[in-house]
């Protein structure tokens, strides 16, 4: 029989007013974002907005005092309701709070929305479980499933991709760079962060007993649990069990995926691309096979040798590879000269990554290793890089350089800098806390000239000890994410992008315009320097530009581009300057992982096997990526394709890969290093 139960128990009234100091934080937090909200999906008139919003908090609000009890068998039957609505509710919640739901499972398959819902609710029994309370488990693990997919909407709006499961690593250093950001929030992820008030206060109207009144039964539906556990990871997550029902998760356009598929399904596939795997024909046998056609240089003590500086410039990039793009002058003058007529090894670099993941960038260039070859997503340096490497400083480190220092004027510990740049060989490591000069700050991050100063002051402080030749390093921050934030000490209308309507982009280019600028001021620094001299530029990866942007410099056109034509994405120009002749040569196209070969070519520096192996791969296959790569003939392959002519080569590079980075015990060291 219904019972209405007394509302005024003391044991009660804690928790009601917790629930109503929750329900004044929404009204305070929907005034904060009253413009985000209204402004954010067009299609859908304010005063409906608003209205929507208000009756789901006024219906939260008022079950916070509704307590009902249909009787002891009533109450299991809507418990068990309640656990099977939740997964339904929990998935459509997910979904508004990122994509608004409007491309969602457009054409799909049934079969992958139970997929979802299954995922959904065997956890959800695991938090029920394990807290013996239906109403708390199904909470918590609402709870955790909203928030993460409201973060997964930011990351998107920041690095332009879903979060995906290799990102978990990278917590730490995204929360370092946080306060760069903008965060808004807009219709959706208010209405997602209601909805999840209203499920909660609803799972309170219905009386909750303990699922197991006993200890030893609790005990015994842990250890039940424990096993269905397990066994779903490893036959619905760890299997083709979902690829076989037609869910691709597109590297190239997540967003896409995550859309199309459900976020907790593209989630889970990526994790299964985030566990690495051995190369089928792995063998040391296959290893001294391939290595014993390649013999390391020996090291020639009489050369005489330039100094080498290296950069990686954060985000640096040209955007006329996406667009043909106007704007009210040259946003890099110095550079495009420099490319054109400079005595300049130069051209278009891939990379790996776009939007983040820096680090990727900067193993491939320094260990010559592929992206291509490891877990989709996931970062080297802070998964793999456990122990020494060889890479391009041991390299030049036998050849007797010093300096050998690596700056980044950022905290040590992003993307675990601290540990790896040490393993790859580096003496040194400048973080914003140890320079030599003042830091200075342009937006919240040190200027590309504060990180060259810091270069060059090392440089004249070396020569006071050695004449031997110099190297360095360094990852520049001054162009980082985000680019709609205002700053006094910054221009962000120097570059204005015409014809578009395009800010964040003309704010961009505002900051690549003081970065050509700064670029030139070390290259005249260097052109002043007796000493013949080797400076190599490049950057980690292009810029998330907003969608709206996307669509405004390409007419929409982006939103169609095949995975080939995506590539544009990842495309960033390179350029090698000396300071005395070298001969120019222009490089249509290449990759991250070869830069470091092309750089020893340009200064006639002696190779490794592993580089000599590089120069007959680039030969056929001129640019490798993660996403895929070009062959000599043209044609556009993923690393996958077991059809590609490729294909066995690129076996052997990952063979080599595998024996570098994680058979290391086993590593064949003549042929990743020099001959002393």
């Amino acid at each position: 029989m219904l019972k209405i139960i007394n509302l005024n128990k003391d044991r009660q009234r804690w928790r009601d007013y917790f629930c109503l100091f929750i329900s004044f934080l929404f009204l305070v937090f929907f005034y904060i974002n009253r413009a985000p909200i209204l402004e954010n999906a067009p299609g859908l008139n304010p005063k409906y907005k608003i209205a929507l919003l208000a009756f789901l908090w006024l219906l939260g609000t008022v079950l916070i005092f509704v307590r009902l009890d249909f009787g002891e068998k009533w109450n299991r039957v809507l418990n068990i309701l309640y656990i099977l609505f939740a997964p339904c509710y929990i998935f459509l919640n997910m979904e508004v709070a990122v994509f608004s739901t409007q491309n969602s499972f457009k054409g799909q398959h049934l079969s992958l929305l139970i997929y979802n819902l299954l995922l959904l609710g065997i956890v959800e029994l695991v938090f029920i479980v394990i807290t013996n309370r239906v109403r708390l488990g199904t909470d918590i693990w609402a709870f955790i499933c909203v928030i993460f997919n409201v973060v997964n909407h930011f990351v998107y709006e920041f690095r332009g991709t879903p979060v995906m499961a290799s990102d978990i690593a990278t917590v730490g250093t995204a929360l370092e760079v946080a306060d760069g950001y903008k965060i808004q929030f807009d219709f959706y992820t208010t209405l997602a962060l209601v909805l999840l008030f209203d499920f909660i206060i609803i799972g309170r109207v219905i009386k909750c007993e303990p699922v197991f009144k006993k200890g030893a039964h609790r005990l015994y539906g842990i250890a039940v649990m424990a096993v269905v556990s397990v066994v779903s990871f490893n036959c619905l997550v760890m299997t083709e069990f979902a690829s076989n029902r037609g869910l691709y998760l597109s590297l190239f356009q997540p967003l896409r995926s995550y859309q199309r598929y459900g976020s907790i399904a593209c989630f889970a596939k990526s994790i299964e691309l985030s566990v690495p795997e051995k190369p089928e024909e792995y063998s040391l046998e296959k290893v001294e096979e391939i290595t014993s056609k390649y013999e390391s240089d020996r090291v020639d003590t009489s050369k005489k040798r330039p100094n080498v500086i290296t950069i990686i410039n954060e985000a640096f990039s040209d955007p006329k590879v996406l667009a043909d793009i106007k704007t009210n002058e040259d946003y890099m003058p110095f550079i495009h000269d420099l490319m054109e007529n400079g005595n300049t090894v130069s051209g278009t670099s891939y990379a790996s990554i776009v939007g983040g993941q820096t680090a990727n960038t900067e193993y491939e260039f320094l260990t010559g290793n592929s992206m291509s070859f490891l877990p989709k997503g996931t970062v080297a340096f802070q998964v793999y890089m456990k122990h020494e490497m060889p890479s391009m400083v041991t390299e030049l480190k036998s050849e007797g350089y010093t300096g050998n220092s690596a700056t980044h004027l950022q905290k040590a510990r992003n993307y675990n800098r601290d540990k790896a740049y040490p393993l790859l060989g580096f003496d040194k490591f400048y973080d914003y806390t140890n320079l030599g000069v003042p830091f200075v700050k342009m937006r919240n991050n040190a200027t590309d000239q504060c990180t060259y100063d810091n270069i060059t002051h090392d440089y004249e402080q070396n020569r006071e000890k050695s004449d031997a030749p110099y190297f360095a390093y360094t990852m520049t921050i001054q162009n980082h994410s985000s680019y709609d934030v205002p700053f006094d000490n910054f221009d962000d209308k120097r570059i204005v992008v015409e014809d578009a309507d395009a800010p964040d982009l003309g704010y961009y280019l505002s900051l690549i315009k003081y970065s050509d600028e700064m670029f030139e001021n070390l290259v005249e620094y260097y052109k002043n320097v007796d000493e013949p001299t080797v400076i190599l530029l490049t950057g980690d990866h292009q810029p998330r530009i907003y969608d709206e942007s996307m669509d405004s410099i390409t007419n929409g056109e982006w939103r169609e581009w095949s995975n080939e034509e995506m590539m544009r994405r990842y495309a960033v120009p390179f350029v090698i300057w000396a300071n005395y002749d070298i001969d120019k040569k222009t490089i249509e196209k290449t990759s991250m992982n070869y830069l470091q070969t092309i750089l020893m070519e340009t200064i006639d520096g002696e190779l490794t096997g592993f580089q000599k192996f590089q120069q007959d791969v680039m030969k056929e296959v001129p640019v490798l990526t993660s996403n895929g790569y070009w062959g000599a003939n043209g044609k556009f392959y993923y690393v996958e394709d077991k059809n590609s002519p490729y294909y066995e080569l690129l076996q052997e590079y990952a063979i080599l890969q595998y024996n570098d980075l994680s058979d290391y015990k086993n590593r064949a060291e003549e042929f990743f290093e020099l001959k002393k």
